[in-house]
């Protein structure tokens, strides 16, 4: 009776409930953690260890995060922040654990294409909510300008929505006629969100991104025609469409040129100003860092010493600074192994398609970690964590 309930919860419950947690990435927070919750919980009950640790450990992708989650637990012994504080900061990074978690269930090419396709529903469904409210078909409250946004902040949707568009493009490179007409016009359309509708700076700057590199991808060094038609089109819609004229990322170079730590604090402006200051926190212990969950409390006494805008900072938006201020150079060394780890097999999955993703996926994380401390947020790290943990169980060792 139990070989036959574990079974069933490895061979369908749990990878149905990994497909969820697919869909349910561009939703409420809420549901998401209730669908991960009781897809650990039963993971936990399944059995089948030695197939799941075999699994994983023929997985180099599937190790990375675990040591990557194992050295922020190691950097909350020489923190000096409350325990409280540094252990729930260090369970920030559990997500990192749904990689190998993911790996060790998911065996079955047919669920792979579910969950991947389960994310596309899903950003279709934000994107068809978020031009409803648009054109006042359903109630809308713009909160703080952040746009037409629907489950999430600005930031997330964007940064979703513009993975979402890379992957559409895809679905239009492998299709012809009203197919590829379909996803083309999703792709526009959901294009026209992230950079007319909803003002998350981070995922603009990784529309472009993803759209070059799809262009390279495709076309190698003649896609350079192609990428010079780009910015031609983007210049005319700039001198054409006056509300580009307002975009924020446009206005990048004139907030930090405005910003006042005092008197006018602007958005591009203080992130500058938290790259400064977490450099010099940096700076303090290079190689170790000053520990898991350290940030807040030690940006706090460097703003007693010097002018800041701000004294309670939790993170510094950015998650190459963060991770070194924590655990030091040798935290980025692990960090930068941990993506290139997951690049490098990207070229080993069974699937083209899993392979193009998975790089796609990557590129998203890793340039948005420039803007954003993307592993530490839970909206962006699930994201991460749980389609790169679907695409790399496609991998096949040599």
């Amino acid at each position: 009776m139990k070989a036959s309930y574990q079974d069933k919860l490895n061979q369908s419950i749990l990878p149905w409930l990994a497909i969820s947690a697919c869909f349910a990435v561009s939703l409420k927070t809420a549901v998401f953690s209730i669908i991960i919750g009781v897809f650990i919980i039963l993971w936990a009950t399944s059995g089948h260890w030695k197939d799941k640790v075999t699994r994983v450990l023929a997985n180099p992708a599937a190790i990375m995060p675990i040591i990557l989650f194992l050295l922020y637990g190691i950097g909350i012994t020489y923190s000096d922040a409350e325990w409280s504080y540094k252990l729930s900061w260090w369970l920030k990074y559990h997500k990192l654990l749904y990689i190998p978690i993911i790996v060790s269930v998911i065996t079955n090419d047919t669920y792979r294409k579910y969950a991947i396709n389960a994310f596309i529903l899903s950003s279709i469904l934000v994107l068809v909510i978020s031009y409803s409210e648009w054109l006042n078909i359903i109630p809308f409250k713009d909160i703080e300008s952040q746009g037409y946004i629907v489950f999430k902040n600005r930031i997330a949707q964007s940064i979703f929505m513009a993975f979402t568009v890379y992957l559409m493009l895809h679905r239009a490179m492998k299709l012809k006629g009203s197919f590829k007409i379909t996803w083309l016009v999703l792709a526009t359309l959901a294009t026209i969100n992230i950079f007319l509708m909803v003002n998350g700076r981070t995922g603009q700057v990784l529309t472009i991104a993803l759209v070059v590199w799809f262009l390279w991808e495709n076309w190698g060094i003649k896609s350079l025609k192609w990428i010079a038609l780009s910015i031609g089109c983007a210049f005319i819609a700039y001198q054409s469409i006056p509300s580009l004229h307002q975009s924020r990322l446009l206005e990048i170079k004139q907030e930090i040129a405005a910003h006042d730590a005092v008197t006018n604090r602007t958005s591009a402006g203080e992130r500058m100003e938290f790259y400064h200051n977490a450099l010099i926190l940096i700076g303090k212990n290079p190689i170790l860092g000053n520990g898991t969950g350290s940030f807040e409390q030690e940006y706090r006494n460097l703003a007693k010493t010097q002018k800041t805008g701000r004294d309670y900072v939790p993170n510094p938006h950015n998650q190459f600074l963060l991770t070194t201020e924590e655990i030091g150079i040798i935290g980025l060394l692990v960090l930068m192994l941990f993506w290139f780890t997951h690049w490098r097999v990207s070229y080993r999955l069974d699937n083209m398609q899993y392979q193009i993703t998975l790089r796609g996926l990557i590129l998203t994380i890793f340039i948005g970690s420039f803007f954003n401390s993307l592993l530490l947020d839970a909206g962006e790290g699930r994201f991460y964590c749980v389609i790169a943990g679907i695409l790399l169980s496609a991998y096949k060792k040599e």
